[in-house]
């Protein structure tokens, strides 16, 4: 009875319209309760492989619209947040919104963690299927604490040391007992939670998985990193890049592929070496995330102007247009525009880079972005850097960073975690016609308002903007 009144809420609270495990027919209509339902509940790629990205790749500087799309967007309540969002309007949501909302769906990935993890402890195991269980307590763990740690970049405050304890964080839901009510934790918590998920998860993942669907021990050990760059601890951030790389160090020469095909190149296909994770920001997004397809959207310009020539990545990733705007074709089909927003060895490689040059330690630095830079270009016009001032190399760091992991979902933590440095603080800005919007470095708009249904439901603070 507790897991039937579970699964009722869940799909309640997450809006979503879908059956429990809609897309695994051997354990539709029942609940799990063998280790092999819980392994496909975790299977179930279309709920499980979706990260919470949209808000933030929607008010991050890597896109804009032209003045006749934005006043041709599609309209309705599933539209209308998306072009709120857009330019960053102090009210989001109206209420009534279905289609992939980053919180919904984020929290509920969160439950069907909680419902295995829950379920894998009251299980009766033989001695062979004792490892196995690990293992999937190790993904529940995960994906539990890559869906908290992606909400916390939409819906909290960016993390400061000095304030975290003060600041508001998510409310943190460790059993599938929808019945318990949970208030929201301060953003300490919230960190210690995800970060304590990922120190358990990866003691007990595997080093290789069967399908890159799957976190290994890699991808946590990435995660980690990814977080303590984010909380500006560079000495830990640097210690678990290094210790993911040690694991998977891979990297895809990108002359080896078609860049006028672009799934032969993209981490989202088969066989490429660099990812760890694949998770996507949203499948069929014509019909829900309308904003994010290139009908509408176009590249910044200067962030297209900023790679080299000879740069593989500058005709792999773009498309120019008749009107010489440029479209992004890099890391979705033309059919399902999911974009690739996982775990990947380039990020590491980036993040260990950026955290040698912020611990004084230029060659390592150096050595890890040209290693990565090799890969990206043509052979005769590649140039190793050789940058012996620190603040020269971090800005030429950084600025790789945004090329590399363009349209990945991580442009948006990387704005938030940086406006803490005046020297790289950035004002946002989008122009619609006559009027222009802003958005300020260290704005509360950088936090993004909570969907009405779960302030009602949840009773939850909304976010201040």
């Amino acid at each position: 009875m507790k897991y039937f009144f579970f699964i009722l809420s869940a799909c309640l609270l997450c809006a979503c319209g879908e059956s429990f495990l809609d897309t695994r027919p051997s354990v539709r209509q029942r609940v799990p309760e063998s280790l092999a339902d819980y392994i496909a509940l975790l299977d179930n790629t279309g709920t499980m492989s979706v990260s919470s990205h949209a808000l933030g790749m929607i008010g991050g500087d890597e896109l804009y619209l032209t003045e006749p799309s934005y006043n041709t967007f599609p309209t309705g309540v599933n539209y209308n947040y998306q072009k709120r969002a857009y330019t960053w309007e102090k009210q989001i949501f109206e209420g009534g919104e279905t289609y992939k909302l980053d919180w919904n769906d984020g929290y509920k990935r969160i439950l069907w963690a909680n419902l295995v993890l829950d379920g894998i402890g009251s299980l009766s195991l033989s001695a062979g299927d004792k490892a196995i269980a690990e293992q999937a307590k190790g993904m529940a763990l995960f994906h539990r604490a890559w869906n908290y740690y992606n909400l916390a970049q939409l819906f909290c405050p960016v993390y400061e040391q000095s304030a975290a304890s003060t600041s508001v964080g998510l409310p943190l839901r460790l059993e599938p007992d929808l019945t318990i009510r949970i208030g929201r934790s301060n953003l300490d918590e919230t960190y210690r939670q995800i970060i304590a998920d990922l120190e358990a998860a990866k003691d007990v993942l595997p080093i290789e998985t069967v399908t890159i669907f799957r976190p290994n021990k890699a991808a946590a050990l990435a995660l980690l990193s990814r977080i303590y760059l984010q909380m500006g601890n560079y000495q830990q951030a640097n210690e678990y890049a290094d210790q993911c790389l040690a694991l998977s160090n891979e990297l895809l020469d990108y002359n080896t592929v078609d860049v006028n095909m672009p799934l032969s190149f993209t981490p989202l296909a088969a066989g490429n070496p660099e990812v760890l994770f694949l998770a996507t920001l949203s499948g069929q997004m014509t019909g829900y995330l309308r904003i994010l397809t290139t009908p509408f959207i176009l590249v910044d310009i200067d962030l297209y102007h900023s790679y080299e020539v000879g740069d593989i990545r500058r005709e792999a990733y773009f498309l120019e247009s008749s009107d010489g705007n440029f479209g992004y074709k890099g890391s979705y089909d033309a059919t399902s525009y999911s974009y690739f927003t996982g775990m990947a060895t380039d990020e590491v490689y980036l993040t260990k880079a950026e955290c040698a040059v912020r611990l004084g330690d230029i060659p390592t630095a150096l050595a890890a972005v040209n290693n990565l830079r090799k890969h990206r270009f043509l052979p005769d016009t590649f140039v190793a850097w050789d940058i012996q001032d620190a603040d020269e190399l971090l800005d030429s760091i950084l600025a790789e960073r945004r090329r590399e992991l363009v349209f990945r979902g991580t442009r948006w933590e990387d704005l938030r975690r940086l406006n803490k440095e005046p020297r790289y603080a950035k004002t946002l800005t989008r122009v619609v016609g006559d009027r222009t919007f802003t958005l300020e470095p260290g704005s509360s708009r950088y936090i993004w308002p909570i969907p009405l249904e779960a302030i009602q439901v949840g009773g939850y603070e909304q976010n201040e903007r």
